[in-house]
């Protein structure tokens, strides 16, 4: 129903998936799926993709090509998931955030947001997006400075559909 409407009313469409940090959850797949099933190429922005580190790398490599290909954007948003719960379900060695590291070189548009403003599960969200950006490159380990650049601005505009 959304990819229908969606097409039908030439907009755009942003979805939370794999947003649990979950090696059971697979839903950019499915995201990138219904992208190409409804053409709408370039106009679909998954947003969280945490599980997708708790993939093995080849699947990683895999679904990256996938999403490249698809023209599939991600929105990473720090701050939401940094502090999930322990879980008993095995998975490759990561942190719940958005594989950045992979996905940016993989040539993903990858833009900042943040889910914490009122929002019940984080009360004391402001929605800061120098503190999003400070602990999305301090977690991922990413220090490309240009593509951070990109990251918290260009993306951005071109995840909301504005470039």
């Amino acid at each position: 129903v959304l990819f229908e409407t969606a097409k039908r009313l030439n907009k755009m469409v942003h979805v939370h998936v794999d947003q649990f940090n979950d090696p059971d959850q697979k839903d950019t797949e499915l995201l990138v799926k219904k992208t190409v099933e409804y053409g709408l190429q370039g106009r679909v922005v998954g947003i969280h993709g945490l599980s997708i580190a708790a993939q093995n790398k080849e699947y990683r490599q895999k679904l990256y090509s996938d999403m490249k290909e698809a023209d599939v954007m991600m929105v990473a948003c720090p701050l939401v998931w940094i502090d999930s719960r322990r879980t008993e379900k095995m998975a490759p060695t990561h942190n719940s955030l958005t594989p950045v590291d992979e996905l940016i070189p993989a040539g993903i548009p990858v833009a900042l947001g943040t889910d914490n403003i009122a929002d019940i599960y984080k009360p004391f969200g402001d929605g800061n997006m120098w503190d999003e950006l400070h602990v999305l490159l301090e977690a991922s380990h990413y220090y490309e400075i240009d593509d951070l650049v990109e990251v918290a601005t260009t993306n951005g505009l071109k995840a909301l559909g504005i470039k």
